[in-house]
């Protein structure tokens, strides 16, 4: 009997993969870029499974685009640090996979990391990831009244599910982004409230109902100017 337990532990230990806790590094933010001037924001959750880093504030620049970097487009880069758990063995390590908010396209944690390839289980290896703000997705997301956000998701022990989530938001009536070349201000609160007026200005001549009282006073004003014109000319014929 107890033969029989022993070689159904050893199946089990051998069959079933095992499921264990992650040791979970922190996240930190990467504000030694050219693109990040200031801003602190609010973490939560770091060191757990599930982190948000929250910009109720920034102060962002745009930098012109650069694919040998990842910068895709002319944008500001807000970045996040994240580090691979140590626990796990790097020969799993290799395999780590993630995702990129709605891209479920899987991308390969080792290929794709910052850090130093290497093959020793006490260092430290971490990837930077990236959000872009520009001022079009600005004034997307305050039209809205949404909030920007960015979401990874990273597979690190190979088990085909996601065990640690990294959510970057950041609230653009708090953003002040300066342009590529200059230190223009080409958004802020302000420059917001200015865009809504332009696009008050721009939304072309009302019609019916939506004539404005002026408008109307002036309409009314003009058939009087007529039909006086009409009366005098009537009285001259007489």
């Amino acid at each position: 009997m107890k033969k029989l337990f022993l070689i159904l532990t050893l199946f089990l230990m051998v069959m079933v993969p095992q499921v264990y806790a992650l040791a979970y590094e922190n996240v930190a933010v990467l504000n030694n870029n050219d693109s990040f001037k200031g801003g602190t924001p609010k973490i939560v959750g770091n060191g757990t499974s599930n982190v948000t880093i929250t910009y109720d504030a920034a102060q962002l620049k745009m930098v012109g685009a650069d694919r040998d970097i990842g910068r895709t487009i002319d944008a500001a880069w807000v970045g996040v640090k994240v580090v691979a758990p140590k626990d796990v063995a790097i020969d799993t390590l290799r395999n780590a996979t993630y995702i990129n908010g709605s891209d479920d396209t899987k991308k390969s944690f080792w290929n794709n990391q910052d850090s130093f390839k290497s093959d020793q289980a006490s260092d430290e290896h971490y990837i930077n990831v990236f959000g872009a703000v520009t001022k079009d997705i600005l004034t997307k997301a305050a039209s809205t009244g949404t909030n920007i956000k960015y979401t990874w998701k990273f597979d690190w022990n190979n088990d085909n599910t996601y065990d640690q989530t990294v959510t970057l938001i950041i609230n653009p009536e708090g953003v002040v982004l300066t342009a590529k070349d200059t230190d223009n201000v080409i958004w802020n609160e302000e420059t917001y409230e200015e865009y809504k007026k332009d696009e008050t200005i721009n939304e072309g001549p009302k019609t019916g109902d939506e004539l404005p009282l002026d408008l109307g006073i002036m309409f009314i004003s003009l058939i009087s100017e007529v039909y006086a014109i009409k009366k005098f000319k009537l009285l001259e014929s007489r």
